[in-house]
């Protein structure tokens, strides 16, 4: 058996800095799991950092980590109301999208934001834009909401989208919107994963995507990796590597999430190698 391991996978800078500055911490709150990996978020919590769903559940003068999907304008505008110290990870690729959103509401321009609506990071954007945006996944749905759109229309992402999904829904736009702003906010990281998972299918025998199953970038290099014919399988860790996947297969490929920690992918390796 021969193991693979593409080129880029696992934390990207983002994340990387985002966990080593929460490192830093003891007994802070957390807004959200500061990335979609339940293994980093365990790690945190073993060092006192208590995940909150809603800013209402910390009291005034307390600590706030913001995870590195970001957060809408509202809770910063809380956070000061409750004096609280704001430990801010948001990705840069996030802010840059947060930003290009405000603008696109500010110049009088409809809003799309093309991505996963219950993601975190997408509400988040979402909320840069005043909730004016719009958010649509497939090219289908674009069709749907075409009557509803203006002739002013600015296109931003979810930093972990595909460029082929991406790419389909701006060029259906562009037939139809007379004016159309488009910001390719899918950060390089995410691209280079799924180029490098793609460029690894092509040649192995089977592909074993580790990542959480909350990871919206995990989920797309498994799909993205299915689409090429190799057999694909997303695990968490160790536990859910099963022998069938293996059977018969010589060539074995390795890819993981951004935001999925080295430790979990050594640990995978190893067991493979054994």
């Amino acid at each position: 058996m021969q193991i693979f391991i593409a080129k880029d996978s696992g934390f990207c800078e983002g994340v990387s800095a985002a966990f080593g500055q929460a490192k830093k911490y003891h007994d802070i709150f957390m807004l959200g799991n500061l990335v979609h990996n339940r293994q980093v978020v365990e790690k945190l919590g073993e060092q006192g950092i208590k995940v909150i769903k809603d800013i209402k559940d910390i009291k005034d003068g307390e600590t706030l980590l913001i995870s590195a999907h970001g957060v809408a304008p509202y809770i910063y505008e809380e956070a000061k109301k409750k004096h609280l110290k704001i430990i801010d990870t948001t990705c840069s690729w996030v802010k840059r999208a947060q930003k290009l959103a405000k603008e696109v509401i500010e110049k009088g321009y409809q809003l799309i934001i093309i991505g996963d609506k219950n993601h975190p990071e997408v509400k988040g954007i979402k909320g840069w834009s005043n909730d004016k945006g719009i958010v649509i996944s497939s090219e289908k749905e674009g069709e749907d909401i075409y009557s509803r759109l203006r002739n002013k229309v600015g296109v931003v992402a979810q930093t972990t989208q595909s460029d082929e999904n991406f790419n389909s829904i701006v060029s259906f736009l562009q037939s139809k919107v007379k004016d159309l702003i488009v910001h390719k906010t899918i950060c390089g990281a995410t691209q280079k994963r799924q180029k490098a998972a793609i460029d690894l299918a092509r040649k192995v025998d089977v592909m074993l995507i580790i990542g959480d199953r909350m990871s919206a970038n995990t989920k797309r290099l498994t799909e993205l990796c299915a689409k090429t014919g190799t057999p694909a399988h997303q695990i968490q860790t160790k536990a859910e590597l099963k022998p069938q996947f293996l059977s018969g297969k010589d060539k074995i490929g390795i890819t993981a999430g951004a935001s999925t920690p080295d430790w979990v992918i050594e640990e995978v390796v190893k067991i493979l190698k054994n």
